[in-house]
């Protein structure tokens, strides 16, 4: 389906401006404001929510540390 760009940004300016005056903000957003708090102010936290659980269930391969190599020469003083 192919929608008409000018009229889905209409469209987008129009609910925000009725949501706004629903929720009788006494300050009206711009359309940057609202698009950053519908759109990209959830995903930014999905994204920080998946990296924390990554590192949580996975390892971080950042921190990993060599593997110490003395242990394994062979002389052991009993």
């Amino acid at each position: 389906m192919v929608l008409n760009s000018s009229a889905v940004v209409a469209t987008a300016n129009l609910s925000a401006n009725f949501c706004q005056y629903i929720a009788c903000n006494p300050e009206r957003l711009d359309s940057d404001q609202v698009l950053h708090l519908l759109c990209c102010f959830p995903l930014d936290q999905l994204r920080r929510l998946v990296r924390s659980l990554w590192l949580y269930l996975c390892f971080d391969p950042q921190n990993r540390s060599p593997p110490d190599s003395s242990d394994d020469d062979g002389s052991h003083s009993d």
